[in-house]
């Protein structure tokens, strides 16, 4: 493993002590497996994965992909239940939004370690997310018994404000002066508190303290503007402007300053302060639509309808399919742009503006009792020609969509990282550190997959080699290892997948093109197996099974010539009857019948009881018109498998040949007594008796071949003559017929069926 490891918020000397613990554990790993102890390996792959899923998971926290860290501490829990992970996991959660999961998990990190200050303050936290506020002022009070916390502290006013138990909170409150002093920033944060649990007189009184201790703490100036609109059913006093206008001047750059200000002014219909404030908002967030909607309807009050279109049809732009947004605020733009379309002359789009304002304006009433109030404000504005309302709601900051994939093994999106406090050079180490974090894993993983499939668990093998390629496919081995598992637990579309993909991953892995040429090939995909074969070479004749199904794919693919050469080599290689018997079977596939033969011959001098080899042999030997010499293996294989119809025939065959016709005759009334649906007997015998003179009794054995073969264009011509010499004029001329037209079909041309292939 190397050396190197990122730093979050700079802070690399933890990462370095992450990366030492992996490196202690990574050794751990490699004794195990030096032993050969599969336990013993399992158990290091365990403890070292975990600790790895960890360090990705923090990462993941880091740059805020909170649902991924949450899936990634709670796979690492379930390798290793560690305090510190439990207390990310709950971290992770409460930032996803997962209350009930932070509260439940704090709950079990609490079992164990019931004084845990920080523990009591998730919980709280969690709690207060759920809005379950009396168990977390419980919890809060727990944590602050443990140890004084601010952070703590506030939050159990807060809780209590909105359990209505508001002296407890104020005495929460003056405690936290007592113990850090009188100073402005609290007043702020008090006033936080009460304007968050609805109580605005105590929030502006706050604020207000804190401006006089220090005029220049951090926004109190628009927190009280805000707080004063609040107060005030959100309709702009003096005090609330003066607010807004020393925000603005203690902060020009202020978007939320200089967009209430320019609001506010905007009802006072001071329209060119107005737009100069709304558009320094709009050039500092020029994705909010809030700022271009209040420009167009100002410029609409002031009859620039230029400007006005303009702005709204950006205001309507930029909040594209989320219209609920604000309350349907956007409403308004299409009522001012309807206006405009009326004023213009264009009804009919006029209109359409104005029936999507109504059908916003449905929803917005079914959503809020305070949309009443603005829909009067509006109505009553606008038939007077005002462009602002008196209700306004808070614009939200935009909020980043999550960039990363919802697959937690997914890569940290380069976009993502780019939102975070890293500068450059921790975002190149945070990325280095992942990469570093994924080989170890997947290793880890592969290994541990490794020692399961040792043991016959190739199902749970399968399960963690799937999780190691999940975070690194290039892991030596580990595509393979997929692939031979798969196959073990019958998957023989996965194991080509994954075979697949280990050639693709390292071209140079011969065990694994040769099983992957295999399974292609037992799963008679015979083009994709095809590359794969001649990939390897020289290397195929290694095995003559490898051999053998490099044949049988070139005999199915029709590449008669190189199928030949192949089998001419393979025949030399093998050792076993069977595969001999195979390769015989390929042999007069190709019509090569005399190394058929040979092939034949070879396997029984191994096994002289092999199966069906003297039976091929003979039916060989008839192929190269050499019936004398078939006879003598068919009758051997006749008398190991007497009632064998295929071994019947073709002896009777060869002793017609042969000119021992009585003996060919006996044989074949025996075949077809007993297996009278066979159509060669039936046609054979047929073919003899008309060339004996024996008509009628030819004809009844030449019809019934032609029933049970009437695609044999021979059978026919026969059958055709037995008739005529028989007298049946009309039945002669009608199989004539039917010969000459399966002849123009060309549906006479036998097809030699492909035999059985060694596995």
């Amino acid at each position: 493993m190397r050396g190197s490891a990122a730093s979050g918020a700079g802070n690399q000397g933890s990462n370095q002590l992450a990366l030492q613990a992996l490196q202690r554990r990574y050794r751990a790993l490699t004794a195990a497996t030096a032993a050969g102890d599969p336990g013993a390996v399992a158990d290091a792959s365990r403890k070292l994965s975990a600790l790895a899923l960890q360090q990705i998971a923090n990462l993941r926290l880091l740059v805020g992909a909170y649902p991924q860290a949450v899936e990634l501490y709670r796979r690492s829990i379930e390798l290793e239940d560690v305090p510190e992970t439990r207390m990310f996991l709950v971290i992770a959660s409460l930032r996803a939004g997962q209350a009930g999961e932070a509260a439940i998990e704090a709950g079990k990190f609490l079992e164990t370690n019931p004084n845990s200050a920080p523990a009591w303050f998730l919980k709280g936290k969690a709690e207060m997310a759920k809005e379950d506020y009396r168990s977390a002022a419980d919890s809060l009070q727990h944590s602050l018994q443990v140890t004084r916390d601010a952070n703590a502290e506030y939050a159990l006013g807060l809780s209590f404000l909105t359990l209505g138990e508001k002296t407890k909170a104020e005495r929460v409150f003056q405690q936290m002066l007592a113990e850090y002093g009188d100073r402005a920033i609290w007043h702020v944060v008090f006033a936080g508190a009460y304007r968050e649990s609805k109580h605005p007189d105590d929030a502006i009184r706050e604020f207000r303290h804190a401006i006089a201790l220090d005029p220049r703490v951090g926004h109190a100036y628009f927190f009280l503007g805000v707080s004063l609109l609040e107060q005030n059913h959100w309709a702009q006093t003096s005090d609330s402007m003066a607010a807004f206008r020393e925000a603005v001047e203690q902060d020009p750059n202020d978007y939320f300053s200089n967009f209430y200000l320019g609001v506010g002014e905007a009802q006072f219909k001071l329209f060119d302060q107005s737009n100069a404030h709304l558009k320094v908002a709009a050039a500092i967030q020029p994705q909010t639509p809030e700022t271009w909607l209040y420009l167009g309807l100002n410029a609409f009050q002031q009859q620039n309808y230029k400007d006005a279109k303009e702005n709204l049809l950006k205001a309507v732009e930029l909040t594209g399919k989320d219209e609920s947004r604000n309350n349907y605020q956007i409403r308004r733009a299409y009522i001012a742009l309807g206006r405009m379309e009326f004023i213009a002359g264009n009804q009919p789009e006029a209109e359409k503006y104005i029936q999507h304002a109504k059908e916003m304006q449905n929803k917005s009433l079914a959503n809020s009792a305070d949309s009443i109030s603005e829909t009067v404000g509006a109505g009553s504005g606008m038939q007077q020609g005002a462009a602002v309302l008196p209700y306004i709601k808070v614009p939200s900051q935009p909020v980043p969509q999550e960039a990363t994939p919802a697959d937690a093994s997914a890569r940290i999106d380069p976009s993502t990282l780019a939102q975070t406090p890293l500068n450059e050079s921790q975002q190149q180490e945070a990325k280095e550190f992942e990469k570093q974090l994924r080989q170890i894993l997947s290793s880890s993983l592969n290994d541990w997959g490794t020692s399961e499939a040792r043991r016959g668990q190739y199902q749970e093998a399968l399960a963690h080699f799937h999780e190691a390629e999940r975070w690194d496919n290039s892991t030596a081995g580990l595509m393979r290892n997929t692939g031979i598992a798969a196959l073990k637990v019958g998957d023989i579309q996965e194991a080509i997948r994954a075979l697949d993909l280990a050639v693709q991953v390292d071209p140079q892995d011969k065990p694994a093109r040769i099983r992957l040429a295999m399974t292609l090939f037992r799963a008679d995909q015979y083009a994709p197996a095809k590359p794969h074969f001649e990939a390897l070479q020289d290397d195929v004749f290694s095995d003559p099974t490898l051999a053998y199904a490099w044949s049988y794919t070139l005999v199915r693919l029709n590449e008669q010539k190189k199928a030949s050469e192949v089998l001419a080599r393979t025949a030399v290689l093998a050792t076993s009857p069977e595969m001999l018997v195979s390769i015989g079977d390929l042999d007069s596939v190709l019509e090569d019948y005399e190394h058929a033969v040979s092939a034949y011959k070879k396997a029984l001098e191994l096994n002289p009881r092999v199966a069906k080899a003297r039976f091929k042999m003979g039916a060989a030997l008839l192929r190269l018109d050499r019936p004398q010499a078939a006879i003598a293996p068919l009758e051997a294989e006749l008398s190991a498998t007497p009632d064998d119809p295929d071994v019947k025939y073709n002896l009777a065959y060869a002793l017609l040949q042969t000119s021992q016709k009585e003996r060919a005759l006996a044989l074949l009334r025996s075949l077809i007594a007993a297996h009278p649906e066979h159509p060669q007997a039936q046609y054979q015998l047929g073919k003899t008796l008309l060339d004996d003179g024996q008509v009628p009794e030819a004809v009844q054995h030449l019809e019934i071949a032609a029933k049970l073969d009437p695609e044999r264009d021979y059978i026919h011509y026969q059958l055709q003559s037995a008739y005529r010499r028989n007298g049946q004029q009309s039945d002669a001329e009608r199989e004539l017929a039917v010969y000459r037209d399966i002849k123009a079909k060309k549906r006479d041309k036998v097809t030699i069926p492909m035999p059985e292939r060694v596995q």
